[in-house]
């Protein structure tokens, strides 16, 4: 028998980019931790896995990647700011919801609750002091009133008046007028939101009891593997 921190499938672990190990490699036959003999066909194992999933991780992950790419200046890049901000907070009431489920046994009741008010809920569990104009919370607070602007998006008509000279008429011609949300979206926003996601998710599971923050600070899961044998 083993207990493992891998990936759930080898092709999973590839997509979100992380580090991974594998029980038995690529022969199971050739596993000397449940004595198979090579000479010998192959038996039936039985391997059971079990992993609490927290959406949080590929929120962040994605929020990160988006960053990054952002940061390239490729084509479409404030897509990649949008991206980087959007899932960013996301990730707060994802991570919100993942340890209120294991500091409160009614968490259910909060569900309609804002993520402001989820984060307060859980600084006043964990004994944390918060002040919405320091720093974890003002950036969370930030993030949730983007997530808000943009899940409560509306129209708006802009009208822009600007004089420019000649030369800047033709270097302007592709200058879109924006809007107040757009105004939002740039590469400094993007990196704040992540840092502000990866701060919050720190500040909170570092004030958990150790054995009630399994697989949130990181996304882990255990494994076991056993000979089976037929009735």
């Amino acid at each position: 028998m083993e207990t493992r921190l891998d990936s759930a499938d080898r092709q999973h672990a590839l997509s979100l980019d992380t580090s991974f190990t594998f029980g038995y490699g690529g022969n199971l036959a050739q596993s000397d931790d449940i004595g198979l003999d090579v000479m010998k066909p192959a038996r039936n194992l039985k391997r059971t896995q079990e992993r609490n999933f927290s959406a949080h991780h590929m929120l962040i992950r994605t929020a990160s990647l988006a960053s990054r790419r952002a940061k390239e200046r490729q084509p479409g890049w404030m897509y990649d700011e949008l991206t980087a901000m959007t899932f960013s907070a996301l990730a707060i009431e994802a991570l919100c919801n993942s340890i209120g489920n294991r500091v409160f046994s009614d968490w259910d009741d909060y569900e309609s609750a804002s993520p402001n008010a989820k984060l307060r809920l859980l600084a006043d569990r964990l004994g944390l002091k918060y002040a919405k104009d320091k720093e974890p919370w003002c950036t969370a607070r930030w993030l949730v009133k983007f997530r808000n602007l943009i899940a409560h998006a509306k129209p708006e008509l802009i009208v822009q008046e600007k004089l420019i000279t000649e030369e800047e008429l033709d270097k302007r011609l592709f200058d879109a007028p924006k809007a107040k949300l757009e105004k939002w979206i740039n590469a400094g926003n993007a990196d704040r939101a992540v840092r502000g996601a990866e701060d919050i998710k720190e500040t909170l599971i570092r004030s958990m009891p150790p054995e009630d923050a399994l697989g949130l600070a990181s996304d882990a899961w255990t494994r076991h593997t056993t000979l089976h044998h037929d009735d």
